[in-house]
């Protein structure tokens, strides 16, 4: 009998035998590891003495995020991030953080996401801080491989989803699909220039300036939805996690970047999509130009230097282009 926490020792192994693990991809800090003014702050805020706490693993950023259980028996999830962080890390976290706050408040109340009780953006002895307080939902990611049942939830609350996000709410600017990917030939020459010419390139590379029209839309779409931005509760119930970066764009978007992995873990996301409401009148070519952009971007940046705070970044990378090179060569022998 399986328990709750196996998810935690999850892995996917690429073509090359990299054993990844899906479950450590981020080194972040633990509670102790903060400066002791930002914990007296958090704690303040809180109202409650932190007793112990979590940190997770997951995801690939290396800013604080943890479960923090409390001495009047709350539990929350909190997040946080310093001008000290984006000097050390050489990128904006707290900036990355600070627009999180922005969507989150512009985002409708009832989205399928923990809720965000406070936060807070202000100097700290000196430091400026951007913390995020959630509420804490009693749930796991899904199994990886990818299980059926699971996936049926998840694709469900998708649908469920698609309708309060068809457009974006007032007051909240966001960029359109093809601005958030006007690299595309850059991609593409880079890929040649590191691959060779090829047919299979030659054909990625129309799909993808494709793109930049077929996936263009008014939807949010939520743009990094994978199994570790996914919670399921113990009733079935959905949340979707860290709306960092939103865009623009086609209302399917997101369940064809969920299922990637999907079709990586040798379950038939082509049945899915032929299914979903949200993609079973869409064009083909359509889900093709996406996964010939994904393709691309993953194949960039799997190249890219390793963080020190996400060592298997790059592998996951190369998991995910292999994933994606397979499912759409598959999709267009099928043409």
């Amino acid at each position: 009998m399986q328990t709750r926490d196996e998810w935690i020792a999850d892995r996917v192994v690429t073509r090359d035998g990299r054993v990844v693990p899906v479950r450590a991809t981020a080194r972040r800090p633990h509670w102790a590891d903060l400066p002791a003014s930002a914990r007296q702050a958090i704690a303040f805020r809180l109202g409650s003495e932190v007793i112990s706490t979590s940190s997770t693993g997951i995801g690939f950023t290396p800013g604080f995020a943890s479960r923090l259980d409390l001495a009047d028996g709350r539990r929350v999830f909190v997040k946080a991030a310093s001008d000290a962080d984006d000097a050390r890390y050489g990128w904006g976290l707290s900036a990355a953080y600070r627009e999180e706050i922005r969507k989150l408040r512009a985002l409708p109340s009832d989205l399928p996401a923990p809720a965000l009780l406070w936060t807070v953006d202000d100097d700290i002895a000196g430091v400026r801080w951007v913390i995020l307080c959630f509420e804490y939902v009693d749930g796991v990611p899904p199994r990886r491989p990818w299980q059926p049942d699971e996936l049926r939830l998840v694709t469900d609350a998708l649908a469920q989803l698609a309708p309060l996000v068809a457009e974006a709410p007032d007051g909240l600017e966001l960029p359109l699909f093809a601005e958030e990917f006007p690299e595309v030939e850059a991609w593409v020459a880079e890929v040649i220039e590191r691959e060779g010419s090829s047919q299979w390139l030659d054909e990625v590379a129309a799909l993808a300036r494709e793109s930049l029209t077929r996936c263009a839309g008014t939807a949010v779409a939520h743009l990094d939805l994978r199994d570790d931005n996914i919670l399921i509760g113990r009733g079935g119930r959905v949340w979707i996690c860290d709306w960092n970066w939103p865009l623009l764009g086609a209302p399917w978007l997101d369940l064809v970047t969920l299922l990637l992995a999907v079709a990586g873990d040798g379950l038939d996301a082509d049945a899915v999509l032929a299914t979903h409401p949200l993609t079973r009148d869409v064009e083909p070519r359509s889900i093709d130009a996406w996964l010939a952009t994904l393709w691309l971007y993953f194949t960039m940046s799997m190249e890219r230097p390793v963080p020190a705070h996400s060592p298997h970044l790059r592998d996951h990378q190369v998991w995910y282009a292999d994933a994606t090179e397979d499912w759409l060569h598959h999709r267009l022998s099928r043409g």
